[in-house]
């Protein structure tokens, strides 16, 4: 069984080794992730973090708050990690690509599973950030502090996007 990537038809056991992995050696994990391999197996691993975060917080916050923050999670998935790579390349000559990109994004998704505890929320998605800035480095082969800055570009223009995309009204509640 492998922990550098997800592979869904070892089961459980699988995401449960790649997750604690992420989350515990993220260094680790991203030295030993492959740059390439498709989209399908990361996603995966996004969608199972996704449904985690899900379930637990319309246990917690009830369904409209669980609605509204899984809509914003996902609007960050499908322009961060575009944003990410284009930043990595035309700002500071990075190496890497889409598929890269996408696949420390999904991974960095790892934090989902502990994003719905009310304080603890905002220090997994600090986290998150923290897991994508590591997986730049060695994606887009970019020294600690080019991929810190690109790390922080694409979470402001993210960021911004969401809230030119929504309105700064409906940050709050953009469905719901």
């Amino acid at each position: 069984m492998s922990d550098s990537e997800f592979l869904p038809q070892e089961g459980p056991k699988a995401f449960v080794s790649v997750w604690r992995k992420v989350i515990s050696d993220p260094r680790g994990f991203y030295r030993d992730m492959p740059a390439t391999g498709g989209f399908e197996n990361p996603l995966i691993f996004l969608g199972i973090c996704g449904l985690f975060y899900f379930i637990l917080k319309v246990i917690v916050g009830g369904l409209p708050d669980a609605v509204n923050a899984l809509f914003l999670v996902v609007l960050a998935f499908i322009f961060g990690p575009g944003i990410l790579m284009l930043a990595s390349q035309f700002v500071f000559q990075g190496e890497g690509d889409y598929e890269g990109s996408l696949r420390i994004c999904a991974y960095a998704g790892a934090c989902l599973v502990l994003a719905w505890v009310p304080v603890l929320g905002v220090f997994a998605f600090l986290y998150s950030f923290y897991l994508v800035f590591l997986g730049t480095e060695k994606i887009h082969k970019l020294d600690t502090t080019k991929a810190a800055i690109a790390t922080l570009i694409a979470v402001l223009v993210t960021a911004a996007i969401m809230v030119f995309v929504l309105g700064e009204g409906r940050i709050r509640r953009p469905l719901l």
